[in-house]
């Protein structure tokens, strides 16, 4: 039994170190391209920066901050779109960063929306309540602290002295509590296997009833509306808009994935 649990245990510490390398892997912040893409935003060259901070994400170096300073440079050269795809990608790793959360903010509302918001859409807009979110990464440091506690508290059980019963009874929550880090972790990254959000980048693109050019415009999208991806069909691919009141086709290249 004892050796089961181990086992069990060390096959955890494993899965959440994994997924910690993830951010820890290779920080991009000192690197020598970094430093070129931000004298190039400072001095106004927006259009290089962007080239090159993509640069840095395409080869793999994904920090939040990488996709913010991407998010602002595409918006200083004008590309709604790529700005609100970017932001959404930085806040994915820092879903509590405010200033993700002000800039994403400043961007959707540049937004030339053909729809108009509701009330409730705009009031929710307006008030900007404090988030609790937590990204995989904090999740699995979570998760991780709590094994190492319950291992303490199991050991520390096994020993005679006054506080065993107490100790045992913070075991068991402790023990709740990491099985609910481990199901939010589950969660999480089934969650982040079958998101399907993508953002309109191209400047403005006709959404038309069918997977071709033959089939009639229905309405206009415009760069950085959010919807949902369906399903691809070739080079054509199918959205759904408005909590899935609205749907169509659009070609596949005027929309991005937010997770790539």
């Amino acid at each position: 039994m004892k050796r089961s649990l181990l086992l069990l245990g060390v096959v955890l510490v494993v899965f959440l170190l994994v997924i910690l390398s993830r951010q820890f892997a290779e920080a991009p912040d000192g690197s020598a391209a970094m430093k070129l893409a931000n004298d190039l935003y400072e001095r106004g060259s927006f259009v290089e920066a962007t080239q090159i901070y993509q640069q840095l994400a395409d080869e793999g170096y994904g920090d939040s901050i990488v996709f913010y300073n991407l998010g602002n440079a595409f918006y200083k050269s004008g590309d709604l779109g790529r700005a609100i795809l970017n932001y959404l990608r930085a806040e994915r790793l820092a879903p509590r960063d405010p200033d993700i959360q002000d800039n994403l903010q400043i961007a959707r509302d540049g937004i030339v929306d053909p729809f108009e918001r509701s009330e409730q859409s705009a009031l929710a807009g307006s008030i900007r309540l404090p988030q609790l979110k937590l990204s995989l990464d904090e999740l699995a440091l979570i998760a991780l602290g709590l094994w190492i506690l319950l291992a303490l508290m199991l050991l520390l059980l096994a020993r005679r002295f006054s506080f065993r019963r107490l100790i045992g009874y913070a075991s068991v929550v402790v023990a709740l509590l990491l099985l609910a880090g481990i199901v939010s972790l589950g969660s999480g990254l089934s969650s982040e296997s079958e998101d399907r959000k993508v953002v309109v980048v191209a400047e403005s693109v006709d959404v038309v009833g069918g997977p071709g050019v033959q089939y009639e415009a229905k309405f206009t999208l415009h760069g950085g509306n959010e919807a949902s991806l369906v399903e691809t069909r070739g080079a054509w691919s199918r959205l759904r808009l408005a909590g899935g009141q609205l749907q169509g086709w659009v070609p596949a290249d005027t929309v991005e994935l937010v997770v790539f």
